[in-house]
C-alpha cells in the first residue's frame, strides 16, 4: 500500500509541475496502467475537435512516470511547433497513409456526411487541390506546406488551397495551420466588371454569323441567364421565359429586359450541338457559350451579360429588388452585394437625372 502511495505522489507531483509549465497534458493512473490525458490534442481522423484522448504509457511505475513527464513535455511541444502526427502515438495508424489514401478516407466522409456531392468532390477539391500532391507520397506538414506555396500569394486559389489542405489535415489528425498562408484575397480583390453598354450588346449580336449562336446569346442578354440555362429554356410568352436553375435545379420564371430585345431578336430554334461529359453539363456548356462566342468577337466575361440585365431591371426599369432577385434565381443579398455593385458611372448619372430631377 505503502508502494501504491507513493507512486500515486509522484504522479500527482508530475501532475502539478505540467501545471506549472503551462502544459495541458496530465498523468492518470487507470488499472495499474499510466496513460497521458488531454483534450487539445489534433482530432483523429473521423474524431470532433476537443476530444479528450489517453494515450497508454505501460504498467505504472516510477521509471514509467518520469519518462511520461517528460514525453508530456515533448507531445505539447510537437502540438505547439504543429508537426503532431496521430501515427507517432497511435499504432492503430498506419504511419505509412499516403496522399492518396488520405483523399480517398477524406471523400468518403464527405460524400457519406453530406458535405458535398461526387461531382463537387472530383472538380473543386480533388481537381483544384489534392491532384496537385504525389498521391504515392506521405502526407506530411511538409508536404502540404509545399503544395499551398504553388499556388499564387494573394489569390482565390490561395485561399480555398488552403482551407482545403487544412481540413484534410485535420482529418488525418497533422498539426498544421495554414491560416497564416491564405493572404488576404477577398472581395476586394476581385477585378471590377466593366459591363457592356446596350450599344455594346447589340453591336455583338450583329456581329454573331451562326443563327444558333446568335439565338443562344440573344437568351444571355434577354434574360439574364446563367449560361447552361440558356439550353434548358421555354420561352412562355414575348417576354417571359421559363428555365431550370442552374443552382437550385428547379424551375425558375424570368423576364426581358430590354422588351424590345425580345421583340426584334430571335429566341427560339435548334440550339448548337454539345456534348457534355456525365455530370458536367453545366461546366461544359458554359465552357463551350465561352469559346464559341469569343471566335464571333464578343469580349465580355462570363457572367456580364447577366450583371448588366440585373442593373438594367432595378435602375433603368426601376423593379424592386424582391422581383428582380426572384428572376434571377438568387437571394436579394447577392443581388445588391454582387450585382449591383457594378453600376457604370453613365447609368447611376441616368438614375439621378429621372429619379431626382425629374429628366428623361
Amino acid at each position: 500500500m505503502g508502494n501504491a502511495q507513493s507512486l500515486i505522489n509522484k504522479v500527482t507531483a508530475a501532475n502539478d509541475r505540467l501545471k506549472s509549465a503551462g502544459i495541458p497534458v496530465r498523468l492518470r493512473i487507470h488499472k495499474r496502467g499510466l496513460y497521458l490525458r488531454c483534450g487539445k490534442l489534433p482530432p483523429k481522423p473521423g474524431d470532433e475537435v476537443g476530444k479528450r484522448y489517453e494515450i497508454p504509457q505501460g504498467p505504472l511505475s516510477a521509471i514509467s512516470i518520469s519518462r511520461a513527464e517528460s514525453k508530456s513535455h515533448k507531445l505539447w511541444e510537437s502540438v505547439v511547433e504543429r508537426r503532431f502526427n496521430w501515427g507517432d502515438y497511435d499504432t492503430t495508424l498506419k504511419q505509412t497513409d499516403t496522399v492518396s489514401e488520405w483523399v480517398a478516407k477524406l471523400r468518403t466522409h464527405h460524400l457519406s456526411t453530406g458535405q458535398c456531392k461526387a461531382r463537387t468532390w472530383d472538380k473543386h477539391w480533388e481537381g483544384d487541390v489534392f491532384s496537385k500532391m504525389n498521391p504515392g507520397a506521405k502526407l506530411t506538414p511538409t508536404l502540404i506546406l509545399e503544395t499551398v506555396l504553388q499556388s499564387p500569394e494573394n489569390s482565390r486559389q490561395r485561399r480555398l488551397t488552403c482551407q482545403k489542405l487544412n481540413k484534410l489535415a485535420k482529418f488525418a489528425g497533422i498539426a498544421i495551420d495554414l491560416k497564416p498562408y491564405q493572404g488576404n484575397y477577398g472581395r476586394s480583390k476581385v477585378q471590377r466588371r466593366e459591363l457592356p453598354t446596350d450599344e455594346q450588346i447589340e453591336a455583338w449580336y450583329t456581329a454573331i454569323g451562326s443563327g444558333p449562336w446568335r439565338m443562344v446569346y440573344a437568351r444571355l442578354a434577354v434574360f439574364g441567364l446563367r449560361p447552361s440555362e440558356s439550353f434548358q429554356f421555354e420561352l412562355l410568352d414575348t417576354y417571359t421565359a421559363r428555365v431550370i436553375d442552374a443552382k437550385s435545379r428547379l424551375p425558375r420564371e424570368t423576364k426581358a429586359f430590354h422588351p424590345h430585345w425580345a421583340e426584334q431578336w430571335d429566341l427560339e430554334g435548334e440550339l448548337p450541338k454539345i456534348n457534355p461529359r456525365p455530370g458536367r453539363l453545366a461546366e461544359d456548356t458554359s465552357e463551350r457559350i465561352r469559346v464559341r462566342l469569343a471566335a464571333w468577337g464578343v469580349t465580355c466575361q462570363r457572367y456580364d451579360l447577366r450583371h448588366a440585365w440585373c442593373v438594367r431591371g432595378s435602375i433603368t426599369y426601376k423593379i424592386p429588388t424582391s422581383l428582380m432577385a426572384r428572376w434571377a434565381g438568387h437571394s436579394e443579398a447577392v443581388h445588391n452585394e454582387q450585382y449591383l455593385k457594378w453600376i457604370r458611372g453613365d447609368q447611376s448619372d441616368a438614375a439621378y437625372q429621372s429619379m431626382v430631377l425629374g429628366k428623361e
